[in-house]
């Protein structure tokens, strides 16, 4: 999943540079996003073998590139975030997050304002690592009786994301606050690292708000038209 979410950024970050080397400017930066997940449904098969509990709030970190040609905004932005959680014996390592293009339209522009909505199209997931605390092994032979030393269950699926996108330009830095929902409406189908399936995997939430603030380097040349 991280390999397709850096995929996902580094193709928007070059998009957001080519396109605005000819049209009215562009920005790309990186910085912390918070989400608010639902993970009940893990909770509840992590909590029958003595774990802790996930929390619902998720920091992560993330980047996005975006250029603004006229009055449209293209680019894309990816996130992710990882929590840990044990029991006496046993570590499980939740990773989610995700990566999208997106277009949207400059409703106000100014020097030192843009607010554009935009949506995103892309792929969003859970990863789940599963592996003993305790790493000793008495001997080789049995390692070789034993091999499974660590479990991994993966699910990707296709992610909308409407989001309202705030840019604050200051020369050429600046700050990008959005707020946005990843909507993930298929059925999640989990796979296992060896190339298997899992039957029926946890029960995970198929779609969660989010908030980010970039710090964004960039320029713009001629401002934005504000629509009314």
């Amino acid at each position: 999943m991280k390999k397709n979410v850096m995929a996902v950024l580094a193709a928007s970050l070059a998009l957001g540079v080519a396109l605005a080397k000819s049209g009215t400017g562009g920005f790309g930066g990186f910085g912390p996003t918070i989400s608010m997940i639902d993970f009940s449904g893990l909770n509840d098969a992590l909590s029958h073998q003595g774990f802790d509990r996930l929390g619902s709030m998720n920091w992560g970190m993330g980047g996005a590139g975006y250029a603004f040609v006229r009055n449209v905004v293209i680019g894309g932005s990816g996130s992710g975030g990882v929590q840990i959680v044990a029991n006496d014996s046993v570590r499980c390592k939740v990773e989610f997050g995700g990566g999208q293009f997106e277009a949207g339209y400059v409703l106000f522009g100014n020097k030192h304002l843009i607010v554009a909505p935009v949506l995103g199209i892309g792929g969003a997931g859970y990863s789940i690592t599963i592996e003993p605390t305790r790493g000793d092994v008495p001997n080789f032979d049995s390692l070789l009786s034993h091999p499974g030393r660590k479990s991994e269950v993966t699910c990707s699926q296709i992610a909308l994301v409407p989001e309202l996108m705030i840019t604050v330009p200051v020369s050429f830095v600046g700050a990008q606050l959005k707020a946005g929902y990843n909507f993930m409406p298929g059925a999640p189908t989990w796979e296992l690292s060896d190339g298997g399936s899992l039957n029926r995997g946890p029960r995970v939430a198929q779609g969660y708000p989010f908030l980010s603030l970039h710090i964004i380097f960039g320029g713009m040349g001629r401002q934005p038209e504000s629509r009314n």
